[in-house]
């Protein structure tokens, strides 16, 4: 069987777990890595048995490797645009960490270029692969409880930290960490409020599919902290007025990870929306009735998104199909993370 050859750029957290599951996965392999720090770069050698000659302390020679079929793109925030610009030149397709870009403008200037090329693009929204979410699509698409009213999802991560000094407690977050720093594109918005963000688009893509001039952005209210990054932010999308999702995220409060759709006959509740256990479930309401939909994860859960994209490449896809998001899904999400962290 044919496998598609991966290569990782940025060796961070997320990486490592990304590289975990590819022992759950059959069509694909973990092929190449570069890192500009050599000590993580011989770590991830050596736990993950990739070779000599595909283990680079620069980024562009892997990018540059016939061997590597699709680069992932673990890089902070502030680098997605500049190695995605340089994974297209090299005709290379490309899964890239959420959110694919910080601002429009990066997008504007390389959606020419993505479409004449015709690689694989998609942005790495590791949930939308999961087992409950096409079991969520399938529940919508029924119609069994009517038409969508409004939704509520959440992501929060106590990663802001308070430290006690003689009985006052002072706020002051470890600014070395990319979730702190501005110039890399820190903050809850980006980091965690694009997953509640692309639910809410990807619930009224499947409902009514309003357009992005008439979603309209209510009650937004954001903290920050002293280097200049939202660490708590909520705010309502208005589709249109056809229904209306409120999304919370923040870096001061314990893991929540809950979303709740009330439909016009009933509601579904998701508690581990992005990164749920090996067990989880859904609750679906109807008529006062409450139905547990139990689902059993791979134990490596990234490994749904690794099997489906090698997949997709693999019968030669060039247009991500769902769970992949698509360019046009990736620039409306990409439009309202913008207009949120803007907001006045």
């Amino acid at each position: 069987m044919k496998k598609i050859n991966w290569g990782v750029i940025g060796l961070g957290f997320i990486a490592n777990k990304f590289a975990n599951s590819f022992s759950n996965v059959n069509n694909a392999n973990l092929k190449g890595i570069a890192s500009l720090n050599k000590d993580r770069l011989q770590s991830f050698k050596k736990k993950f048995k990739v070779h000599d000659e595909l283990c680079f302390d620069n980024y562009e020679d892997l990018i540059s490797s016939p061997k590597i079929d699709i680069i992932y793109i673990a890089l902070p925030n502030s680098l997605h645009a500049k190695y995605i610009g340089k994974s297209i030149i090299k005709k290379k397709n490309v899964l890239v960490e959420k959110p694919a870009f910080m601002v429009i403008e990066d997008l504007k200037n390389l959606k020419d270029t993505l479409l004449k090329e015709k690689i694989f693009f998609t942005e790495a929204f590791m949930y939308r692969y999961l087992p409950y979410l096409q079991k969520v699509r399938e529940i919508i698409n029924s119609n069994v409880l009517g038409n969508v009213v409004n939704m509520k999802s959440t992501f929060s991560i106590k990663v802001y930290k308070q430290k006690n000094f003689f009985g006052f407690k002072i706020k002051k977050p470890d600014y070395s960490n990319r979730l702190f720093n501005k110039k890399l594109g820190g903050g809850a918005i980006l980091d965690i409020g694009c997953y509640p963000l692309s639910l809410s688009t990807f619930i009224n893509s499947l409902t009514y599919n309003v357009e992005y001039k008439d979603i309209i952005l209510e009650d937004v209210h954001s903290e920050y902290c002293e280097s200049g990054v939202d660490i708590f932010s909520n705010l309502t999308l208005n589709f249109g007025n056809k229904f209306t999702s409120s999304i919370t995220c923040s870096f001061k409060d314990n893991l929540n990870q809950q979303t709740i759709i009330n439909f016009e006959k009933g509601s579904l509740t998701i508690n581990e929306s992005w990164i749920p256990d090996q067990k989880m479930f859904i609750v679906q309401n109807k008529d006062n009735k409450k139905l547990k939909i139990n689902f059993t994860n791979n134990e490596n859960i990234y490994s749904y998104q690794i099997q489906n994209i090698s997949d997709q490449i693999l019968n030669n896809k060039k247009n991500p199909y769902f769970p992949s998001m698509t360019l046009e899904e990736i620039e409306i999400n990409t439009k309202l993370l913008s207009n949120w962290i803007n907001f006045v």
